[in-house]
């Protein structure tokens, strides 16, 4: 019979962390922040519209959505997703202003950028996620060192306090 390696306890329980969805604290805030942070590439985007005209609609969006799903998680960064993809194609791709008739080019564009963004956002919440499962086991590392270390003490000073025994 093959015996199989045994994950001790920690391994085990920090493979399946089921608080690592909670590697950002202020989840809430991340989608005033990602409201804002649409807010500000649109206006930047906005602002360049004279000089770069139908060329990058998605760059500045891209942008936000990588940074808000970095420090707020997959939520908000769908959020900013949810909102962006409106805004590029009333505003920055032609004919401007008004939202027609969507043809294949159109489409290819915002299903690039939604593919793109949620692989991406996939991939930085698994980076997240697997971030805080190293932090947490390096809590539980030390704190079993720490126990370790006292009970070590303990049993020292046990040893030798305790009466010499004569041996038969």
């Amino acid at each position: 019979m093959i015996n199989k390696l045994k994950h001790t306890p920690t391994q085990k329980s920090m493979k399946n962390n089921l608080n690592a969805f909670r590697w950002c604290p202020n989840k809430s805030a991340g989608y005033l922040n990602a409201c804002i942070g649409v807010l500000f590439a649109f206006c930047i985007r906005l602002g360049l519209q004279p000089y770069i005209e139908e060329a990058l609609p998605l760059f500045f969006f891209q942008i936000n959505t990588i940074v808000i799903a970095f420090f707020f998680g997959m939520g908000p960064a769908l959020l900013t997703l949810a909102i962006s993809i409106p805004l590029i194609s009333y505003f920055f791709m032609a004919p401007y202003y008004e939202f027609t008739v969507v043809d294949s080019r159109d489409i290819s564009v915002l299903i690039a950028y939604a593919s793109y963004t949620l692989l991406v956002g996939l991939l930085i919440e698994w980076l997240r996620r697997e971030q805080y499962n190293a932090k947490m086991a390096i809590l539980v590392s030390e704190s079993r060192y720490k126990m370790m270390v006292e009970g070590d003490a303990k049993i020292r000073e046990l040893v030798k306090n305790s009466p010499p025994r004569l041996i038969n």
